[in-house]
Protein backbone atom coordinates (compact mmCIF):
# COMPACT_ATOMS: atom_id res chain seq x y z
CA UNK A 1 0.00 0.00 0.00
CA UNK A 2 0.84 3.61 -0.20
CA UNK A 3 2.74 5.19 3.02
CA UNK A 4 2.18 8.61 1.78
CA UNK A 5 -0.29 9.21 4.39
CA UNK A 6 -0.88 11.76 7.58
CA UNK A 7 -2.44 10.03 10.35
CA UNK A 8 -4.69 11.25 13.00
CA UNK A 9 -4.56 10.07 16.44
CA UNK A 10 -8.47 10.15 18.38
CA UNK A 11 -7.28 9.35 21.86
CA UNK A 12 -3.98 8.68 23.32
CA UNK A 13 -3.73 8.89 27.15
CA UNK A 14 -2.69 5.22 27.79
CA UNK A 15 0.56 2.85 27.46
CA UNK A 16 -2.85 0.56 26.06
CA UNK A 17 -5.47 1.02 24.10
CA UNK A 18 -8.16 2.52 25.77
CA UNK A 19 -11.55 0.53 24.15
CA UNK A 20 -14.34 2.88 25.31
CA UNK A 21 -12.65 6.39 24.97
CA UNK A 22 -11.73 4.83 21.07
CA UNK A 23 -15.25 4.02 20.28
CA UNK A 24 -16.70 7.55 21.99
CA UNK A 25 -14.75 9.23 19.93
CA UNK A 26 -14.64 7.74 16.84
CA UNK A 27 -18.56 8.08 16.89
CA UNK A 28 -18.32 11.55 17.49
CA UNK A 29 -16.16 12.23 14.07
CA UNK A 30 -18.33 9.58 12.12
CA UNK A 31 -21.32 11.41 13.11
CA UNK A 32 -20.05 15.14 12.22
CA UNK A 33 -18.69 13.47 8.71
CA UNK A 34 -15.26 15.12 9.22
CA UNK A 35 -12.50 15.65 11.69
CA UNK A 36 -12.95 19.16 13.36
CA UNK A 37 -10.97 22.00 14.96
CA UNK A 38 -12.22 23.04 18.51
CA UNK A 39 -13.93 25.62 17.34
CA UNK A 40 -16.16 23.86 14.79
CA UNK A 41 -16.96 21.57 18.00
CA UNK A 42 -17.31 24.25 20.15
CA UNK A 43 -15.27 23.41 22.50
CA UNK A 44 -13.45 26.82 21.99
CA UNK A 45 -13.04 26.84 26.04
CA UNK A 46 -11.38 23.15 26.02
CA UNK A 47 -7.55 22.91 26.85
CA UNK A 48 -5.36 24.61 24.19
CA UNK A 49 -2.22 23.64 23.05
CA UNK A 50 0.49 24.38 19.47
CA UNK A 51 -2.52 23.17 17.36
CA UNK A 52 -5.01 26.31 19.04
CA UNK A 53 -8.69 25.95 18.45
CA UNK A 54 -8.70 26.17 14.20
CA UNK A 55 -6.14 23.89 13.69
CA UNK A 56 -6.22 19.92 13.75
CA UNK A 57 -2.99 18.07 14.02
CA UNK A 58 -1.90 15.07 11.97
CA UNK A 59 1.89 12.87 11.90
CA UNK A 60 3.43 12.79 8.69
CA UNK A 61 4.39 9.24 8.44
CA UNK A 62 7.29 9.58 6.10
CA UNK A 63 8.59 11.53 9.28
CA UNK A 64 7.89 9.17 11.96
CA UNK A 65 11.46 9.39 13.09
CA UNK A 66 12.65 12.66 13.20
CA UNK A 67 12.71 13.85 16.40
CA UNK A 68 13.50 17.71 18.07
CA UNK A 69 16.28 17.76 20.86
CA UNK A 70 15.71 15.17 23.23
CA UNK A 71 11.66 14.65 22.94
CA UNK A 72 9.44 11.98 21.36
CA UNK A 73 7.54 12.71 18.43
CA UNK A 74 3.98 12.56 17.13
CA UNK A 75 3.93 9.41 15.68
CA UNK A 76 5.66 7.44 19.12
CA UNK A 77 3.46 9.51 21.60
CA UNK A 78 0.16 9.04 19.96
CA UNK A 79 -0.11 6.94 16.69
CA UNK A 80 1.14 3.85 18.35
CA UNK A 81 -1.12 4.04 21.32
CA UNK A 82 -3.98 4.84 19.08
CA UNK A 83 -6.73 4.24 16.73
CA UNK A 84 -5.85 6.31 13.75
CA UNK A 85 -7.46 8.02 10.70
CA UNK A 86 -5.60 7.51 7.62
CA UNK A 87 -5.64 10.35 4.48
CA UNK A 88 -3.33 10.16 1.66
CA UNK A 89 -1.06 13.45 1.62
CA UNK A 90 -1.64 13.98 -1.91
CA UNK A 91 -5.83 14.63 -0.92
CA UNK A 92 -4.58 17.50 1.79
CA UNK A 93 -2.86 20.94 1.80
CA UNK A 94 -1.45 20.80 5.05
CA UNK A 95 0.44 23.36 7.15
CA UNK A 96 4.04 22.12 8.31
CA UNK A 97 4.61 24.59 11.66
CA UNK A 98 8.00 26.10 13.14
CA UNK A 99 9.52 24.26 15.64
CA UNK A 100 10.16 25.50 18.91
CA UNK A 101 10.47 24.42 22.32
CA UNK A 102 8.80 25.59 25.36
CA UNK A 103 9.90 22.21 27.56
CA UNK A 104 12.65 22.83 30.78
CA UNK A 105 15.04 20.39 32.15
CA UNK A 106 13.30 19.32 34.59
CA UNK A 107 10.10 17.93 32.58
CA UNK A 108 7.86 20.88 32.95
CA UNK A 109 6.21 22.54 29.97
CA UNK A 110 5.20 25.94 29.35
CA UNK A 111 1.25 25.22 28.60
CA UNK A 112 0.68 29.04 29.56
CA UNK A 113 3.02 29.64 26.45
CA UNK A 114 1.98 27.22 23.94
CA UNK A 115 -1.44 28.08 24.30
CA UNK A 116 -0.59 31.65 23.27
CA UNK A 117 1.31 30.41 20.20
CA UNK A 118 -1.53 28.27 19.53
CA UNK A 119 -3.92 30.73 19.37
CA UNK A 120 -1.48 33.08 16.63
CA UNK A 121 -3.62 34.11 13.64
CA UNK A 122 -0.09 34.29 11.47
CA UNK A 123 2.02 31.38 12.22
CA UNK A 124 2.30 27.91 13.26
CA UNK A 125 4.12 26.35 15.40
CA UNK A 126 5.04 22.42 17.03
CA UNK A 127 7.51 20.47 19.33
CA UNK A 128 6.84 17.81 17.06
CA UNK A 129 8.57 16.89 13.92
CA UNK A 130 6.90 15.05 12.44
CA UNK A 131 3.21 17.25 12.83
CA UNK A 132 1.60 19.43 10.48
CA UNK A 133 -1.67 20.74 10.81
CA UNK A 134 -5.29 21.28 8.52
CA UNK A 135 -7.03 24.37 9.19
CA UNK A 136 -10.74 23.79 10.28
CA UNK A 137 -12.22 20.53 8.73
CA UNK A 138 -11.31 17.00 7.04
CA UNK A 139 -13.89 15.41 5.05
CA UNK A 140 -13.87 11.79 5.70
CA UNK A 141 -14.42 11.58 2.46
CA UNK A 142 -10.95 11.51 2.01
CA UNK A 143 -10.13 8.86 4.52
CA UNK A 144 -8.30 6.23 2.96
CA UNK A 145 -7.99 3.69 6.16
CA UNK A 146 -7.63 2.93 9.91
CA UNK A 147 -4.14 1.85 11.69
CA UNK A 148 -4.82 0.10 15.11
CA UNK A 149 -1.95 -0.43 17.43
CA UNK A 150 -2.42 -4.15 18.05
CA UNK A 151 0.92 -4.83 19.75
CA UNK A 152 -1.03 -2.04 22.77
CA UNK A 153 -4.53 -4.34 22.06
CA UNK A 154 -4.05 -6.08 25.09
CA UNK A 155 -5.62 -6.79 28.87
CA UNK A 156 -3.40 -5.80 32.04
CA UNK A 157 -4.33 -9.35 32.72
CA UNK A 158 -4.96 -12.71 30.99
CA UNK A 159 -3.40 -15.14 28.84
CA UNK A 160 -2.44 -15.03 24.91
CA UNK A 161 -6.12 -16.64 23.94
CA UNK A 162 -7.74 -13.85 26.31
CA UNK A 163 -5.60 -10.67 24.58
CA UNK A 164 -6.39 -12.56 20.96
CA UNK A 165 -10.23 -12.47 21.67
CA UNK A 166 -10.24 -8.88 23.25
CA UNK A 167 -8.29 -7.92 20.26
CA UNK A 168 -10.55 -9.59 17.53
CA UNK A 169 -13.88 -8.11 19.79
CA UNK A 170 -12.57 -4.66 19.49
CA UNK A 171 -11.95 -5.12 15.99
CA UNK A 172 -15.53 -5.97 15.37
CA UNK A 173 -16.88 -3.30 17.32
CA UNK A 174 -15.03 -0.72 15.07
CA UNK A 175 -16.26 -2.21 11.66
CA UNK A 176 -19.51 -2.59 13.19
CA UNK A 177 -19.36 1.24 13.82
CA UNK A 178 -17.74 2.13 10.29
CA UNK A 179 -20.57 0.14 8.63
CA UNK A 180 -23.39 1.75 10.81
CA UNK A 181 -21.65 5.21 8.94
CA UNK A 182 -20.63 3.67 5.51
CA UNK A 183 -17.55 4.45 6.42
CA UNK A 184 -15.96 0.91 5.82
CA UNK A 185 -12.25 1.32 4.75
CA UNK A 186 -9.34 -1.50 5.59
CA UNK A 187 -7.48 -1.29 8.77
CA UNK A 188 -4.44 -1.85 9.44
CA UNK A 189 -1.96 -2.86 12.48
CA UNK A 190 0.35 0.24 12.84
CA UNK A 191 3.39 -2.09 12.89
CA UNK A 192 3.35 -3.87 9.98
CA UNK A 193 0.36 -2.71 7.82
CA UNK A 194 -0.89 -6.02 7.78
CA UNK A 195 -4.33 -5.70 7.40
CA UNK A 196 -6.01 -7.18 10.87
CA UNK A 197 -9.73 -6.73 9.69
CA UNK A 198 -8.84 -10.73 8.97
CA UNK A 199 -9.09 -13.53 12.12
CA UNK A 200 -5.65 -15.05 11.19
CA UNK A 201 -3.69 -11.98 10.38
CA UNK A 202 -4.88 -11.25 14.02
CA UNK A 203 -3.80 -14.08 15.93
CA UNK A 204 -0.47 -14.22 13.88
CA UNK A 205 0.46 -10.68 14.71
CA UNK A 206 -0.15 -10.27 18.54
CA UNK A 207 2.18 -13.72 18.50
CA UNK A 208 4.44 -12.07 16.76
CA UNK A 209 4.12 -8.58 19.03
CA UNK A 210 4.70 -10.77 22.37
CA UNK A 211 7.78 -12.37 20.80
CA UNK A 212 9.57 -9.30 19.96
CA UNK A 213 7.75 -7.78 23.00
CA UNK A 214 6.94 -4.87 20.43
Amino acid sequence: MDKNIYLHAIYAKSDLYDPASTLRVLKQILKSQALLSKRMQNKAKSDVYFNGIDYISLCDYNKRTEKYKRRYNAYEGYIRYSLSLMFPQEKLSVITPEMIDLAYDDGYYDYAGMAQLGLSDDKRYSDLPDEVQVKDAISLDLMSGITLPLSKMRLSYGNADMNIKYALKEIERILILLDKHDRLVPIYDIDTFTRIDDEENVKCLLKEHKHKRI
